[in-house]
């Protein structure tokens, strides 16, 4: 059996113990990345509770954490020609090992947020330089299944990371998720460090550092104004007004020093193509969507209907399952056929797990609630990477790569805004709710009073079940709101078209490039 594993190996790589090693050491980073993305979203309430700090914070940790996702990206085509990909690469294991100890240890909040945007930066960095060394080792018949391993790796620890996430903080408590990372980010970086070669210096990198800064600058100050604005009250605030114009004249100021240069930063001419510009609408609108009605789901159903952070994971382990399954399929169906149809299809199912979640009332079980997540993980593992492909249909080269970057922060930036917009919006909704179930001339009036007597003694009780009772009203009104958006992104697909010139590169190099855009 060895003998044979062996010679099949040989097939794809000429040392298969050095290729099983790489391929080990390099599938354990990336997983580890984006698994701390999704894992530490049921662990919000306990991690904020610990620090002493109210939960609207706990969302700053992690919507930050996604735009510096995104935000290391651009660094990636600097770092490589600078110091090389593998060089890049452990750098990025120290840093968010160094990160990962902050996080396990500290009892600041400020501390702890600061390590999760540097452990996000540095994850960011981490992806083009792993799959830039991951593609290196793959012979050009064996490319497309490597790229099957790493599309799986890619989609796996997203979908899977809110039912381990769940488990571990109600088994192990969560600061054993960052401690779990440092053994296996200390075993990937011995695997890249033993097994990968140093590579040969290349000449000098440039890079766009003023566009760079203001891009920085201007996203994160979006970040801030869509986080600080439900806790300042948005326009009331002077604050706030202040952020927005700072925002806007960083934002423009960016926009104009990198439509200027001749190698931006980020590269803005890839909007001059309809179908990037219908793809980049797209995948910001899904991922905005998607990642703030999941958090919202996985955070108030802890805070707001009492379900323990594992229950949280066993409602969302049907996503975990079905997630790679649809990505499977993407993988196979990405640069063969024509992708509107697939991402019609995903964003389909993303509006039907929508609207059979915003249908339901309290009391419901963790396992009455199973299956509409189902539907969201097929969905999930189709939608971005469709959108990727549209996006990137007809362009090839450097074109290609420059407009998968954008595509990238595109994704991250929406994942990062959503989960304080759809919050804040959760938030209004609750209040009006629970207004109009206790207005004086309402129609639920008899009922409240009937209740009231019966609760005369215990005020605490009708007061949490008025509040119950509003929190889900608001919670179905944004599922709703989601499954239309969703139907409506479906529709805006089909106005992508067929290119006239059809990419040269190879199945294999086309879906490399358009699972770079997954979650």
């Amino acid at each position: 059996m060895r003998f044979l594993y062996r010679r099949r190996l040989a097939g794809i790589h000429s040392a298969p113990d050095r290729f099983l090693a790489l391929n080990v050491a390099i599938g354990l980073e990336h997983f580890l990345v984006l698994f701390n993305g999704g894992a530490y979203l049921p662990m919000i309430p306990r991690i904020i509770g610990s620090l002493g700090r109210n939960p609207l914070y706990g969302d700053w940790s992690q919507d930050l954490y996604f735009l510096a996702l995104g935000l290391g990206l651009p660094l990636g085509r600097w770092v490589s020609q600078r110091h090389g990909d593998r060089n890049g690469l452990l750098f990025c294991l120290a840093t968010i090992f160094l990160a990962s100890f902050v996080s396990a240890t500290t009892r600041d909040y400020l501390p702890f947020l600061a390590a999760r945007i540097v452990a996000g930066l540095a994850g960011g960095l981490s992806i083009p330089l792993s799959l830039n060394i991951l593609l290196r080792h793959y012979h050009s018949d064996a490319r497309s299944f490597g790229l099957f391993l790493w599309g799986l790796a890619a989609i796996t620890p997203f979908a899977l990371g809110p039912f381990l996430g769940g488990w571990i903080v109600d088994s192990w408590g969560w600061r054993w998720l960052f401690t779990l990372n440092l053994p296996v980010l200390l075993l990937s970086f011995l695997g890249i460090w033993l097994w990968e070669p140093p590579a040969a210096k290349g000449e000098p990198a440039s890079m766009d550092w003023l566009g760079y800064a203001l891009l920085v600058a201007s996203l994160l100050s979006l970040e801030m104004l869509c986080n600080l604005g439900s806790k300042d009250d948005w326009w009331r605030a002077s604050e706030i007004r202040l952020l927005a114009a700072l925002t806007l004249v960083l934002g423009l100021t960016a926009i104009w020093w990198l439509r200027r240069q001749r190698l931006p930063a980020v590269d803005l001419g890839s909007f001059r193509y309809a179908n990037f510009r219908v793809a980049a609408i797209g995948i910001f609108v899904t991922a905005l969507v998607f990642q703030g009605t999941l958090a919202l789901l996985i955070v108030q159903y802890q805070l707001s209907f009492g379900y323990s952070a594992r229950a949280i994971g066993e409602i969302l382990l049907s996503l975990a399952i079905f997630a790679p399954v649809g990505a499977t399929f993407t993988h196979w169906y990405l640069g063969r056929f024509d992708p509107r149809p697939l991402a019609v299809a995903s964003l389909l199912l993303l509006a039907a797990g929508a609207f059979w979640l915003c249908s339901y009332d309290l009391p419901v079980s963790p396992s009455s609630i199973a299956e509409p997540p189902m539907l969201v993980g097929l969905g999930l593992g189709g939608a971005f990477g469709s959108w990727a492909r549209i996006g990137l249909w007809g362009l090839s080269g450097p074109a290609e790569q420059r407009a998968t970057l954008t595509l990238n922060l595109l994704r991250s930036t929406g994942q990062a805004m959503g989960i304080p917009l759809v919050a804040a919006l959760w938030e209004r909704r609750l209040d009006l709710h629970r207004h109009f179930l206790v207005e004086v001339r309402g129609s639920n009036l008899s009922f409240w009073n009937t209740a009231q007597r019966h609760f005369a003694h215990l005020p605490g009780i009708l007061a949490e079940s008025i509040r119950q009772h509003a929190a889900m009203l608001a919670f179905n009104e944004i599922f709703y709101l989601a499954a239309w958006i969703f139907l409506v992104l479906a529709l805006w697909s089909i106005l992508a078209r067929v290119p006239r010139e059809r990419s040269t590169e190879s199945v294999a190099e086309q879906t490399a490039i358009a699972e770079l855009v997954e979650p």
